[in-house]
C-alpha cells in the first residue's frame, strides 16, 4: 500500500498521508509520495480544490526522527528543511489550486507548515496542534513560526512554541488557525463537502484571490490595491465573469468553467 494515496472526485483531489503505524511521520517515501501527488493535482486542469489529510490517529507527527535530520553545516542552512520540506509547503502556497487541510488527531513538527499553510482548514474536534521542537533541542521549521506568529501575535506564539503547548481544536478555531471544527468521525466527509462547495465557485477568481491574499500578507495597502486591479482586469475579461454576472441578473446558479 502506498504511503501517500491520491484520489479524485469531480473537481476535488484528496491526498492522504498513509503511514498510520508511524502517525504519518514524514520519511523519504512520504515526502516523495506527497510531492508526486501534488504534481498530479497541479497538472490536472480538472482539479480545482485539493484536500490534504492523514490516515489513522494523526494528520502527521512531522519528520521521522528515526531517519535522521540530515543537516549540513557547510551549506549554512538546514538541508532537511530547505531541500526536503520547503518544496512541499511551497507546493501548497504557490499552487493554482485551493488547498484544504483536514486535520485529524495530531499535527506537529514540520507538518504544521502543511496543516496551517493551506488556504482553508477543517479540524476534528478531538485534534490538537503541537510544536515540539524546543522540547528536543530544535527550533521550528517548515514555516511554523510564521504561521504561529501571524495567527497568535508574538508573545502568545513564542510562549506556545517555547512551552510546547498543545492547542485544542476550539483554541485553533478561536485564533483563526482553522475555519471549521467538526466531529472527528465525519472529518473527511465534511472536508470533502467543503471542497466540493469551493469547487463550484469561479476557479479563476479563486486562483487570483489566492495570489492576492498570499502577496497581501507581506505587502502594503497600496501594493495590494494595485495587485487587485491587475487581477480584476483579468477576471473581468473572463467567460466566468460573464457567466457569473449573467446568472446574477437571471437569478440562477452560475456554472463556472475556469475560462
Amino acid at each position: 500500500m502506498s504511503v501517500v494515496s491520491y484520489q479524485t472526485d469531480g473537481h476535488v483531489a484528496v491526498i492522504t498521508l498513509n503511514r498510520p503505524e508511524a502517525m504519518n511521520a514524514m520519511n523519504r517515501a512520504v515526502r516523495a509520495g506527497l510531492a508526486d501527488a501534488q504534481a498530479k493535482a497541479e497538472a490536472d486542469d480538472n482539479i480545482r480544490v485539493v484536500v490534504l489529510t492523514g490516515s489513522g490517529r494523526a494528520f502527521s507527527s512531522g519528520t521521522d526522527l528515526k531517519e535522521g535530520l540530515g543537516g549540513s553545516p557547510e551549506t549554512g542552512t538546514f538541508d532537511n528543511s530547505i531541500r526536503d520540506y520547503k518544496p512541499l509547503v511551497d507546493g501548497v502556497a504557490k499552487s493554482d489550486k485551493i488547498y484544504i487541510s483536514a486535520i485529524n488527531g495530531f499535527a506537529g513538527g514540520v507538518a504544521l507548515g502543511l496543516a496551517l499553510g493551506s488556504d482553508l482548514a477543517v479540524m476534528a474536534d478531538d485534534a490538537t496542534i503541537f510544536s515540539p521542537f524546543i522540547g528536543i533541542g530544535l527550533v521550528p521549521d517548515g514555516g511554523a513560526s510564521w504561521f504561529y506568529l501571524h495567527h497568535m501575535g508574538y508573545k502568545r506564539a513564542f510562549a506556545a512554541m517555547a512551552e510546547g503547548t498543545r492547542l485544542s481544536a476550539a483554541t485553533c478555531l478561536e485564533l483563526g488557525m482553522v475555519n471549521k471544527v467538526v466531529p472527528a468521525a465525519s472529518l473527511r466527509e465534511e472536508a470533502i463537502a467543503y471542497a466540493q462547495s469551493m469547487a463550484e465557485k469561479a476557479p479563476l477568481a479563486l486562483r487570483y484571490l489566492k495570489k492576492i491574499m498570499r502577496e497581501a500578507a507581506t505587502s502594503s495597502q497600496e501594493q495590494t490595491a494595485r495587485l487587485e486591479s491587475e487581477y480584476q482586469m483579468m477576471a473581468a475579461n473572463s467567460k466566468d465573469s460573464m457567466e457569473g454576472i449573467g446568472a446574477f441578473i437571471q437569478k440562477r446558479k452560475p456554472v463556472f468553467r475556469g475560462e
